[in-house]
């Protein structure tokens, strides 16, 4: 059949001839195949590559109203299973119509899964969208990449989708998703402009982007979905960041949603809730009235809960060992109300918060409990700051049992506190995290000693629902019939150690891996030359074997199983040049593309460790915008570097990041020059680079990064070099304002 002309253009592409499926026999699927009424297939896999990104096309396209597709278990891909997931193209299957259900479909190998426009009443059930794109991460264990970082701020021109989606609905009201397993790629299920929905009974888990993303959405019920460690951003004591990762994202205008019964962990937030940019200029509207109810966010880098900007109800939600139980910057008329707080830096932190509600929840050994401030200047270009009251003001904190391990009550120029009934326990003893948020548990190499520390007796439904609400007016949701209840279970190897993100994202525990552990004491090494490390063996239980290593020696005669350990002595120094290769052999594996291998069957993995020191020798200059700017007057900025330097510094690392560089130097304006020297022993490596904003690198005299001689956000630049003997390296760097960048690493190739 012919598209209307309506259709056609809020599609945005010309009208075509629908070809139709027949419902007598079951079709074998084409490429660019169109459906356009009811049609069940039978199992098959198809290869059906598609370059369209834009909603325009598809590999296939479901267009009408009222139709149902069994796809009977097929399977799609654009790309082999083999193609590595930033190489990923295309969309795998479109849908536009009234009330049409897509059953027992699985779709891998794309940008974007499955992308429905404009399909009220949309129902997917029983399906995989999992191993779709994915970004290649710059991150490392020893240092972060500020590139990695992801924005969600705008999204009026469907700008998501640069990050893919397994599932990516736009205006698809009352819509319901159950039974859906995504893992394996950067985004799950994204939701714009989508009301009055049902997702429950789903997974979408590791994830190196977010879980479940929502932008003007609202009263939508989202329950029983398991959304673990979708996190990006942490290596585990080094570096805390999450780059925007989150388990479930909430932005622009996203009220009256529930959320309950949701297993969140292990995400770079576990609850990230934004009012919106329209709020930020305007001072309307915001992410309002949602609740918040018998969720699991622990073990986040960041924040358990997000939620600024905005007036929401939090009621018993388990959050353990984060940064920030919840952050509520700027949060009004909120509830926190009957939660279980634990091992967190600050469980409860609410910066220019007015009118909020603290009530019987309890604190199990955070560093602080509760912490109120405001701060003595805010932004002037929030447009929030000019129609709103931003004061710290009139907090009703009762009922609480505060057990903490340095401080209960950390409030600052607020007023107005209304405290009742709290009991309060300080123990003045060690934290048990730094303010930075980095983590300092006790007996983490005992692992059953730190799983017990989060055996706290929550329960995400309470018995006695009328017991959470005998202190404020709280309608317990009800479970929905058939849902689950996702939580990890006990023995699961929980925690924030168990973050472990690689340059794919966080790993998932379905495939062999050597990790880096602590370094230990051996009995005799005190002035040994050696140093041992641990390294923690995990996947499916199995055996595994050494085949190789270089730069170190295997000290352990422990029996090589999988769950198990592997200690490795190397001789002390400042250059690291490890390679372990290892064979395992067990249960199946999945590896990080989703490529099967079976039980039974050998199957290798690998660890490496490169890290070649340069004598860097870092001076900082000034310069003036309208008298000496590198871009455009060039003779009068080398001019400035002929000068005295502000500062000068040595190092083995060129590595810098934030708003200043060092003290002294100056936050805007300012100038790099670093100098090194190093040697290494023959062969091919990559030279990498991240500027923010201009940069030019000399090897050995040789201009050979040419183009970063610019403005621009954190910016990644890679070189291959052949290398051998002395060298000699020069990097100019020059800063205009805000965020400043410089990092630079060899690796191997």
């Amino acid at each position: 059949m012919l598209l209307s002309p309506a259709l056609s253009f809020a599609l945005g592409i010309m009208p075509y001839l629908i070809l139709t499926a027949s419902p007598e026999a079951p079709p074998v699927l084409k490429p660019g195949e169109r459906i356009s009424v009811s049609a069940k297939f039978a199992r098959q896999e198809r290869l059906l590559p598609d370059q369209h990104e834009d909603g325009k096309e598809a590999a296939i396209s479901i267009v009408g109203d009222n139709i149902t597709v069994d796809f009977g278990g097929t399977t799609l891909r654009g790309t082999s299973a083999t193609t590595e997931p930033d190489l990923r193209r295309g969309t795998g299957i479109l849908v536009h119509g009234k009330n049409i259900t897509l059953r027992h479909v699985r779709v891998h190998g794309y940008k974007i899964g499955l992308l429905a426009v404009d399909s009220p009443g949309l129902k997917i059930e029983d399906s995989d969208f999992s191993y779709n794109w994915k970004q290649r991460l710059g991150s490392t264990l020893d240092r972060e990449d500020e590139t990695d970082w992801m924005s969600f701020h705008q999204n009026e021109k469907s700008e998501w989708l640069r990050y893919g989606a397994g599932v990516y609905l736009k205006g698809c009201d009352k819509a319901t998703v159950k039974n859906v397993r995504i893992t394996g790629g950067q985004c799950g299920l994204m939701l714009t402009s989508c009301n009055k929905g049902t997702f429950y009974n789903n997974d979408f888990s590791f994830l190196s982007g977010i879980g479940i993303g929502m932008y003007r959405s609202s009263e939508n019920r989202i329950m029983h979905n398991r959304i673990d460690w979708c996190v990006r951003g942490y290596s585990h004591g080094v570096y805390n960041r999450g780059q925007d990762s989150a388990g479930i994202l909430i932005y622009e205008q996203s009220s009256k949603n529930v959320f309950a019964y949701n297993s969140v962990t292990h995400g770079g937030d576990g609850f990230f809730l934004w009012a919106g940019q329209t709020t930020m200029d305007t001072g309307k509207g915001g992410c309002d009235d949602n609740l918040v109810f018998g969720n699991d966010f622990s073990h986040a880098p960041t924040n358990g809960i997000e939620a600024t900007f905005a007036r929401n109800t939090f009621v018993n939600n388990l959050i353990l060992e984060c940064w920030h139980g919840v952050w509520g910057g700027y949060s009004y008329n909120s509830l926190i109300l009957g939660n279980t707080f634990g091992y967190n830096a600050t469980g409860i932190a609410i910066e220019h918060g007015r009118t909020n509600s603290i009530l019987k929840n309890r604190f199990i050994r955070d560093r602080e409990a509760i912490r109120l401030w405001k701060n003595k200047t805010q932004d002037p270009e929030w447009g929030y700051v000019k129609y709103h009251e931003t004061t710290s003001r009139d907090y009703n904190i009762g009922f609480n049992q505060i057990d903490t391990f340095q401080t209960a009550l950390n409030i600052k120029e607020t007023d107005e506190i209304q405290l009742s009934e709290n009991t309060i326990k300080e123990n003045n003893g060690s934290p048990t995290m730094e303010a930075s948020g980095k983590p300092l548990l006790p007996s983490e190499t005992d692992n059953t000693s730190y799983l017990q520390r989060f055996n706290v007796g929550w329960t995400a439904h309470p018995t006695d629902p009328t017991a959470v609400n005998r202190l404020a007016p709280v309608a317990v949701p009800q479970p929905i019939p058939d849902g689950k209840m996702p939580f990890l279970p006990a023995n699961s190897l929980r925690g924030r150690r168990y973050i472990l993100v690689d340059k794919w994202g966080p790993y998932d525990f379905r495939s062999p891996i050597l990790w880096p552990r602590e370094e230990i004491k051996m009995s005799g090494s005190i002035g040994s030359s050696e140093v041992t490390r641990r390294y923690e063996v995990m996947g499916p239980k199995g055996k595994f074997r050494v085949v190789s290593i270089s730069g170190g020696r295997i000290a352990s005669a422990l029996p090589l199983t999988v769950p198990g350990d592997l200690y490795i002595t190397q001789e002390k120094g400042k250059v690291v040049d490890l390679s372990v290769k290892l064979e395992y052999t067990g249960a199946e594996t999945v590896d990080y593309r989703g490529v099967a291998t079976p039980a039974g069957k050998p199957v290798g993995f690998s660890y490496s460790a490169f890290f070649a020191p340069i004598d860097w020798g870092i001076k900082f200059y000034s310069w003036e915008k309208a008298k000496s700017d590198p871009r455009d007057q060039p003779d009068a900025f080398a001019t400035r570097l002929k000068e005295k330097p502000l500062v000068e510094m040595t190092a083995d690392r060129l590595e810098f990041a934030g708003y200043k560089f060092a003290e002294g130097v100056p936050a805007d304006y300012f100038a790099t020059i670093a100098e090194g020297k190093f040697t290494i022993s023959s062969g091919d490596y990559v030279l990498e680079v991240t500027t923010d904003d201009g940069c030019r690198v000399y090897l050995d005299d040789k201009l050979i990064l040419t183009d970063a001689w610019k403005y621009q956000g954190p910016t990644a630049y890679k070189m291959d070099v052949r290398l051998g003997g002395a060298h000699r390296i020069r990097v100019e760097h020059f800063q205009i304002d805000g965020y400043a960048t410089l990092k630079v690493n060899l690796r191997r190739k």
